[in-house]
């Protein structure tokens, strides 16, 4: 495992360049390469999805009512896991080394970050902020929007099978009585103030992960699978349907991607 940053550093700018977030933000995340490839949870239910149609009549229909979900381009390597659950500096670290770190990036990111930030913020805010700008903490991104989740499977696919799960977390984390994220002990959904038009877009939800080491599965977690040849077929599809780069993401880079799919 390597070194980790000595206490008395505070440079945002050493966080890993491939655990940065894009400007753009968003819900797709995968795991970096030479990692272990992952195994489905033999209680999860994979579903094949055969249309854009078919996709709509299962998000939409009573079983998954109450259901958030997470879009992935390459279901083969990708893991549900938290950003820092992810960096390969944490392989075989205990929990207690991964939550000092992240504490330690927090506190850096408070501190540093303040001078960008007019209103008083809690420890959650603080949080969420973060996450949004590419530091790596436990928070794992969903929306309320299968259609999102499904523009974050396809958009970007680099030809492989993708994904989007669904999942029902019966566990909402009262952020008012629950003040401090690093001390919450089991996984919840919390919804995030809406500091920007994309959260407000993507219908975002966060969860909380405890311990960012260890992938999320449950008895209820759904996995609808995209076959690599229907992905660029249903892409163009939810173009039709105005899901696009200027509507998922509604600012200037949104709009400049937007353009550029048009003139492709």
């Amino acid at each position: 495992m390597e070194k980790m940053f000595p206490e008395d550093v505070c440079l945002t700018s050493r966080v890993p360049s491939n655990l940065m977030a894009s400007p753009r933000g968003g819900l797709l995340e995968g795991h970096p390469a030479g990692s272990p490839r992952p195994t489905y949870h033999p209680v999860m239910r994979n579903e094949t999805i055969e249309s854009l149609p078919h996709f709509i009549e299962l998000t939409c229909s009573e079983n998954l009512q109450g259901f958030v979900f997470r879009g992935v381009t390459d279901i083969a390597e990708h893991r549900l896991l938290p950003s820092i659950g992810r960096l390969k500096r944490f392989e075989g670290a205990s929990l207690a080394e991964v939550t000092k770190q992240e504490k330690h990036w927090l506190k850096c990111f408070r501190l540093e970050g303040a001078r960008h930030v007019t209103a008083s913020l809690s420890d959650w805010e603080w949080m969420v902020l973060a996450r949004h700008h590419g530091l790596p903490v436990r928070l794992l991104d969903w929306t309320r929007n299968p259609l999102v989740a499904l523009y974050f499977a396809v958009w970007d696919g680099q030809g492989k099978k993708a994904a989007v799960y669904a999942e029902k977390f019966t566990r909402s984390i009262d952020t008012d009585q629950e003040t401090d994220p690093l001390a919450v002990a089991r996984v919840g959904k919390f919804q995030p103030a809406s500091t920007s038009a994309r959260m407000s877009a993507q219908a975002s939800v966060l969860t909380l992960h405890p311990d960012p080491r260890k992938p999320y599965h449950s008895k209820t977690l759904r996995c609808l699978e995209i076959s690599k040849t229907l992905a660029p077929v249903i892409k163009v599809q939810l173009r039709r349907l105005g899901m696009h780069p200027a509507t998922v993401f509604p600012d200037l880079d949104g709009l400049a991607k937007s353009i550029r799919y048009n003139e492709a």
